[in-house]
């Protein structure tokens, strides 16, 4: 503990949700390659305020509502600029060195899935299924009712399953890939 700040919490709180986070960015469209600099500017904020925040019943729900926020920032200014940066095409294309290739796959799909969602659907969704939290973390996070929070889960749910299905039906039906036996 310095200047009265539990660093090793701080640095636990990182460990534990630092790589949900990311995820939780890229499922909501953001950028693979600005994801990274986003979590680090929420956990920089939260690292500020951290010995206020540890105290929160639920300070894993602050972290996201800062995200959440820097993103919705991130994003209207990227639309007000008329589109992405000019380094972005490369990037995207380009593995991150962190992730297998799997789970960089994975992602993509899973990123590809979420877009298909209304934005609201898809910021309940990502805290409920990505961020794991609770009913009452992401109505409190994004200012919902728990009625609609848990309406907007299922539709979401509901639409993850047809992507799901949608997918698997279309890679049956590649030429020259055997069904399923």
């Amino acid at each position: 503990m310095l200047d009265g700040v539990d660093y090793e919490g701080l640095a636990a709180f990182f460990v534990a949700h630092h790589r949900g986070l990311r995820c939780y960015l890229i499922a909501q469209g953001c950028p693979d390659s600005d994801s990274d600099d986003i979590v680090q500017e929420a956990f920089l904020i939260v690292r500020q305020r951290w010995s206020t925040i540890v105290y929160y019943d639920r300070p894993k729900a602050y972290l996201y509502k800062v995200a959440i926020r820097l993103w919705y920032r991130y994003a209207a200014k990227l639309h007000r600029s008329g589109g992405r940066n000019d380094h972005e095409g490369v990037l995207q294309l380009m593995a991150d060195p962190v992730d297998h290739y799997a789970h960089a796959d994975l992602l993509r799909t899973l990123a590809a899935w979420f877009r298909r969602l209304p934005p609201q659907q898809r910021a309940v969704a990502g805290l409920r299924l990505i961020a794991d939290l609770s009913v009452i973390e992401t109505a409190e996070v994004l200012g919902l009712s728990l009625g609609t929070v848990k309406s907007q889960l299922s539709d979401a749910r509901r639409t993850l399953t047809q992507c799901r299905d949608n997918d698997q039906q279309a890679d049956d039906s590649q030429p020259g890939k055997e069904p399923p036996r």
